[in-house]
């Protein structure tokens, strides 16, 4: 989709497309009246123009978003104020634009991230767009804190009354995202990997220690999530055993991404509220010494997660001594 170019009183414009309705490369469905409800909820307001989304402490430039119902595209019109971009404008050096926003939630709907209640910020001019064929790149400041939390896959289930087994399904799905079966990390196809966890560092990608969470096991050469596993990767990430060293951020879309197992299970998931209260009562009741109330609290959490709380026992060591007569 083209853009045009006027300019008049040192001030270069540029008007065009910004956003359509559609998935995104992350995996993010985009829907028209969420577009929509974002440009009518600037009222006309101006938002900035940066470069390559990156805040200064002076922006290039200003625009306007505008709604094209017939098309249902998010179209924009900017004036672009500084000499080092109209300077590259003019000399047709190859550049799309790209929308930054925020977001208030996200729905998980038939595997795909939907963002709601969407918040335009900013727009940038880019060289690279993130989906080519639309020359724009959405980039939400708010929504790539949630990048860690993978994405829900409706696999087939496993038999409800599997074991789990983390050390085994973890070897499994190893193995299965390898070139050549081994299991070893350098031929590890590493986005096939992740999608037998529910969360994985973006910043360490190729290292097994970056995944968590896992629930999902390879099962005759086929993915699987067992029932068990997404149980205890619910616990685990709502403070079972300790927890799961994750930010805090990250925990509410990871939630949700579990939450949908259990859906697939016919299973009602835990209140992610509920579960909070508990752990925090569990905490305070430890704190106070209290380790029966502690106790009981912790059976009842992990009832709410679908597992029965098995009270850890002691390691009791024998010391034979020799006695002489």
């Amino acid at each position: 989709m083209s853009e045009s170019v006027t300019s008049a009183k040192e001030v270069t414009k540029i008007r065009g497309t910004l956003a359509i309705p559609r998935v995104s490369r992350n995996n993010r469905l985009y829907l028209p009246n969420e577009l929509e409800a974002a440009v009518r909820r600037l009222e006309g307001r101006e938002i900035p123009v940066f470069w390559e989304h990156v805040s200064a402490l002076n922006a290039i430039g200003k625009a306007r978003l505008y709604w094209n119902p017939e098309t249902y595209e998010v179209m924009y019109e900017a004036e672009i104020t500084d000499p080092v971009a109209e300077q590259k404008i003019k000399a047709g050096i190859p550049l799309r634009v790209s929308l930054g926003a925020d977001y208030q939630r996200v729905d998980y709907i038939d595997g795909y991230e939907i963002p709601r209640d969407l918040l335009f910020k900013e727009i940038s001019l880019v060289a690279v767009p993130g989906i080519p064929e639309t020359s724009i790149q959405v980039i939400e400041s708010m929504l790539m804190i949630h990048e860690k939390a993978v994405p829900y896959e409706a696999t087939p289930k496993a038999p409800e009354d599997r074991s789990w087994d983390a050390d085994r399904a973890v070897m499994s799905l190893r193995k299965w995202a390898s070139r050549d079966g081994s299991g070893e990390k350098d031929t590890i196809d590493w986005a096939k990997y992740r999608r037998g966890f529910a969360w994985y560092d973006e910043d360490n990608i190729e290292n097994f220690g970056a995944y968590k969470l896992p629930h999902h096991e390879v099962i005759d050469g086929r993915l699987y999530v067992v029932w068990r596993g997404v149980a205890a990767a619910m616990a685990a990430l709502m403070g079972a055993r300790g927890g799961v060293d994750i930010p805090a951020s990250d925990r509410r879309p990871v939630y949700n991404h579990l939450a949908k197992h259990y859906e697939q299970f016919d299973r009602e998931p835990p209140k992610f509220e509920a579960l909070e209260s508990l752990r925090q009562k569990i905490n305070t009741a430890e704190e106070k010494g209290l380790y029966a109330e502690a106790l009981r609290l912790t059976q009842e959490f992990f009832k709410l997660c679908g597992l029965n709380y098995e009270t850890p026992r002691p390691a009791v060591r024998i010391i034979a001594k020799n006695i002489s007569s």
